[in-house]
């Protein structure tokens, strides 16, 4: 009995190794490079996250590598308010240890898309954010969002931020706090609604 014991739990271990995968593991804020490692993976998909993030005049391009999350695979959004802006891409693969992909954004579509979005950004409040303004929406963006949090960004500094403009249905999916540069603290707000108003073509 203590031989078969032995030799299952050997098979077990054998079979383990064999089919446990690994994926390059790191993330960095400020950059579009990463020092990486091996974790071991309950699947055999990696991911690459790459973001690009710009407010108040400062940009962050940020990579994440790590195990997949099949639930946003694949997954590529904007949002955008004239000072704001917020594009991702997930890059999933196959194989061991084979998310070895560099930074790389698709490209938006500027053309218009005759969808408008009230606008309107405050870094100093999570309360609403109002402005007379309305943004042109381009692309695949077809929602309006209104966003407010207290958030804390790469180099410790805690910020509120209230944001209205045009955004796409994956950036609503994946939503800000998934945001790598930038780590919510305290949302009081996010919605993404259908624009109220459109440009009438003939």
């Amino acid at each position: 009995m203590k031989n078969l014991v032995a030799l299952l739990c050997l098979v077990f271990a054998l079979h383990s190794s064999v089919f446990s995968y690994k994926c390059l593991s790191g993330v960095s804020h400020n950059s579009t490079t990463c020092n990486v490692s091996e974790a071991e993976c309950l699947g055999d998909r990696c991911m690459t996250v790459c973001q690009y993030f710009y407010v108040d005049g400062i940009y962050f391009k940020s990579i994440y590598k790590s195990c997949a999350n099949e639930t946003i695979c694949g997954l590529k959004g904007s949002g955008f308010h004239e000072t704001v802006i917020f594009r991702f891409y997930v890059s999933c693969c196959s194989g061991h240890l084979c998310n070895t992909d560099e930074y790389y954004l698709p490209k938006d579509d500027p053309t218009p898309n005759g969808k408008f979005c009230p606008s309107a950004y405050c870094n100093d409040t999570v309360e609403e954010c109002k402005s007379p303004h309305i943004v042109e929406c381009t692309g695949a963006m077809d929602t309006c969002f209104d966003y407010r949090t207290e958030a804390i960004v790469f180099d410790g500094t805690s910020r509120n931020y209230s944001v209205k403009g045009c955004i796409n249905a994956a950036a609503c999916k994946l939503n800000f706090g998934d945001c790598i540069a930038i780590t919510e603290k305290k949302r009081s707000l996010l919605t993404c609604n259908e624009p109220s108003i459109k440009l009438n073509k003939p």
